[in-house]
């Protein structure tokens, strides 16, 4: 019994020592959650740096389209100076098409008129009738006046650049000039021609040819007239004044009573450019017929 009794105080003493001193399960808790604070501040740490990296990506985007808008605004800008300046030099275009237009009708006007209303007693009109005497409105007195006015002066000095030589805008001017306004056709023949010689490539070269045409029809020299309306035809398929000179043409094959050869240029006139002037009077020429 004794032993017994030693052996259950013996027990008895551990368990109450081991109430008295239990084991360190709060030491073990408080590192372990220590553990994970740390745990929490490292992945932490990493979401921060994610989001900074992130937010310096899209401040380089926002910065990247920043330039880009400016440099497409600037573009615009570059774009609607370069499209004013385009309609500028446009219009600008257009005014001197329209002047070269208005001189060719003109030259129309008055060589057409002269030479329909010319017959071969005009043109010895005597060089001494007062230009002042020349009734408004006849053409054919106009020319007569012309022509003596042209026989009493030489031909005019042409005016040269300060380096002596008539570049081909000048050179084309002065030509166009002696019709229009000095009204010197004698004079406006051999600078048509000198014209052609120098500048044989010039755009102006086919206006050239049918304006020699124009000119050698109103002193119905038309075998001449007739050697420059053709050149116009062949040698310059795209100008535009092959309607004019096809209609030239006709008619000086029917001065020249070929009427045939007349009949052939209106009708290749009417197929070629059917909605032009010259198509129109074509078309009445052989109506009349």
């Amino acid at each position: 019994m004794t032993v017994k009794t030693s052996f259950v105080t013996a027990f008895t003493l551990l368990a109450t020592a081991a109430v008295a001193d239990p084991a360190p399960v709060a030491d073990l808790s408080r590192s372990s959650v220590q553990g994970i604070s740390t745990q929490t501040a490292v992945r932490s740490g990493s979401v921060s740096e994610r989001l900074a990296a992130l937010e310096r990506v899209v401040e380089a985007r926002a910065a990247a389209q920043l330039s880009m808008q400016q440099q497409l605004e600037t573009l615009l800008t570059e774009v609607s100076e370069l499209r004013g300046t385009t309609e500028e030099h446009s219009y600008k275009l257009e005014q001197i098409l329209q002047q070269q237009r208005d001189i060719y009708q003109e030259i129309d006007r008055r060589l057409g008129g002269a030479a329909a209303g010319t017959t071969s007693s005009q043109t010895s009109v005597p060089a001494q009738q007062p230009e002042a005497v020349v009734p408004a409105g006849n053409p054919a007195a106009v020319v007569a006046a012309d022509e003596a006015a042209a026989a009493e002066s030489a031909v005019p000095t042409p005016q040269v650049t300060s380096g002596g030589v008539l570049n081909e805008a000048q050179a084309y001017e002065q030509a166009i000039n002696y019709v229009v306004k000095d009204r010197n056709y004698t004079a406006a023949i051999p600078a048509f021609e000198e014209f052609i010689q120098n500048y044989p490539n010039s755009e102006y070269t086919s206006t050239s040819h049918y304006w020699l045409g124009q000119l050698y029809y109103q002193k119905n020299e038309f075998a001449k007239a007739k050697t420059h309306y053709e050149r116009v035809v062949k040698q310059f398929p795209n100008s535009s004044k092959v309607p004019d000179a096809l209609l030239k043409l006709g008619l000086v094959a029917d001065k020249q009573n070929d009427a045939a050869a007349a009949k052939k240029y209106y009708n290749q006139l009417i197929k070629s450019f059917p909605k032009s002037k010259p198509a129109a009077t074509a078309k009445a020429k052989l109506e009349s017929r």
